[in-house]
């Protein structure tokens, strides 16, 4: 039992101090003597009326007791400290309102009216998905609480504030489509942890089976543990940390695993590499079984030792634990939240080159990372979504043939076929149209050379044909009118050539020189 007194100093602005101490009314009044001391040496007053005093496992009337002796309020758990609450139950819905309200109330300064599509991703990606992260690096955020976060998230991103039920184009779980040791054992964090909760038998990782309480934030990250340890892979060196049964290095699967009529009958499963081979050749092997060894088991212990064969220890080099899925060999919170979407069954094929590292606006490249997943508002798309709203007959507005949906008006519409086939005679190229509008965003034609500027500039022409195409579709529909395709061409090459010039690759490169010969300022 002990208390948290928490004083306030007048002199200084927003100056507050805190006192741990036990519930003893000797050492209170000394506590008392102090500030009092204090404040005749050093001329700042400490006010005990705004003083604060905390109960930790005591009862109300015993804290208003010992308040009462202080002079100062009782006052009970949770508080704000540092900006975060102490003593609340972060499993508990009410401990995350203020991250819910604070993002809702940034919400509503902002209008849809006044941000494009683009806009909304990054105030979300740069502002809202970043508010959560103070709490977060102690508590563990509860599946309740970040689906309110991510509810928010999704309305404001699909609709908006204050518009009424709109459309959710794209399921939220679809992403967009990106893609020594994993830490330093010296680190000082890693040091406080093991301090606290002690060494895995591993020898690397802190402990994961200790009394938790639900304010442990060392509990939720140990939860992954088994995750952790099947993608980290080991380097030998002198052998000395590296366990030679439970550890994965040597093949695919730890030793322990490939021979487990032998690990089953070892006796110290934990022993390192260096005790059981020796430091030099020829190798020690000082394995201890509890039993003399069955004829299976002697094949096995056979077919063991020519398999480390080629094992070669280096005494001067400590082993070492890397983490493969980074280039760096560290471990890095990306990668791993990326493996664990792989193995959760997310979707990973996606031309993200094409739509994401495309030199043209972000609400541009927005656009077209919804005509990959094919969820733009085409006819065939209403008719699901809103059938009473949706057109009828179902037919495409530019060619007046046949239906209308993402592959046929963004590629087999014959409006549009013609403007492809353009850019390809310029490119001089000859080409077949593939099944879809996602399979045209996966192949990579070259049609401006392989340089920096040729690619930039056909991905910049590819989806300028498209982002054309879409406002010529939008015209016919709601404003009745209809532009030629000679028209549309240069609207094509113009827009395609004003991106390319606020890109960086075309940095010094006139806008007339781009717009007027494409093949030129695309050769080296």
């Amino acid at each position: 039992m002990a208390l948290r007194i928490s004083s306030s100093v007048e002199g200084c602005s927003n100056q507050k101090c805190s006192f741990f101490v036990f519930q003893n009314l000797n050492v209170l009044k000394t506590l008392k003597s102090l500030l009092l001391a204090f404040g005749h040496i050093s001329g700042l007053k400490v006010n005990l009326d705004k003083s604060n005093i905390y109960g930790i496992n005591l009862d109300h009337a015993h804290i208003s007791r010992l308040a009462e002796t202080l002079g100062c309020k009782a006052s009970g758990w949770p508080i704000l400290y540092l900006g975060l609450p102490l003593g609340g139950n972060p499993r508990v819905g009410g401990f995350w309102d203020p991250v819910i309200e604070r993002i809702s109330r940034r919400l509503e300064g902002w209008q849809k009216a006044y941000l494009s599509f683009g806009g909304r991703i990054t105030l979300i990606q740069s502002c809202l998905t970043h508010m959560p992260c103070y709490y977060l690096s102690l508590f563990k955020l509860p599946a309740l609480v970040a689906a309110k976060i991510e509810r928010l998230q999704r309305d404001f991103l699909w609709s908006g504030i204050g518009e009424g039920k709109k459309d959710h184009l794209v399921r939220w779980d679809v992403g967009n489509g990106c893609g020594g040791t994993p830490e330093k054992v010296s680190a000082l964090w890693h040091q406080v942890i093991l301090s606290i909760y002690g060494s895995h038998s591993n020898g690397w990782d802190a402990n994961t089976i200790v009394r938790w309480s639900h304010r442990c934030p060392w509990k939720a990250i140990s939860q992954v543990f088994q995750e952790f340890s099947s993608f980290t892979r080991f380097v030998v060196g002198n052998g000395e940390r590296i366990r030679f049964w439970e550890d994965l290095w040597w093949g695919d699967q730890p030793l322990g695993s490939q021979y487990p009529s032998l690990f089953r009958v070892v006796l110290d499963k934990n022993i390192p590499i260096s005790s059981v081979l020796g430091p030099t050749r020829p190798f020690s092997w000082n394995l201890n079984f509890r039993r003399n060894l069955s004829d299976s088991e002697i094949e096995d212990l056979e077919g063991l030792m020519r398999s480390l064969d080629g094992v070669h220890l280096s005494p001067s080099v400590p082993d070492a634990r890397l983490w493969p899925l980074s280039s760096s060999g560290l471990f890095s919170v990306k990668s791993f939240f990326l493996a664990l979407s792989q193995v959760s069954g997310y979707p990973q094929v996606f031309p993200s080159k094409f739509v994401w590292n495309s030199q043209i606006p972000f609400k541009v490249q927005s656009f077209i990372w919804l005509v990959a997943h094919k969820k733009v508002n085409t006819n065939d798309m209403l008719q699901v979504r809103r059938p009473y709203k949706a057109l009828s007959p179902d037919i495409c507005i530019l060619c007046m043939k046949h239906g209308e949906s993402a592959d046929h008006i963004f590629l087999h519409c014959s409006l549009t076929i013609g403007l492809w086939h353009r850019l390809f005679q310029l490119a001089k190229m000859d080409w077949v149209p593939p099944r879809s509008i996602l399979d045209m965003m996966y192949i990579k034609f070259n049609g401006f050379g392989s340089t920096k500027r040729g690619i930039a500039l056909w991905q910049a022409a590819n989806i300028a044909l498209i982002r054309i195409v879409w406002r010529e579709r939008n015209a016919r529909i709601f404003e009745d009118k209809a532009r030629n395709s000679e028209s549309l061409w240069d609207s094509i090459v113009f827009l395609a050539s004003l991106w390319a010039y606020c890109s960086k690759v075309f940095k010094g490169t006139p806008l007339n020189a781009i717009h007027l010969d494409w093949i030129a300022v695309c050769t080296p």
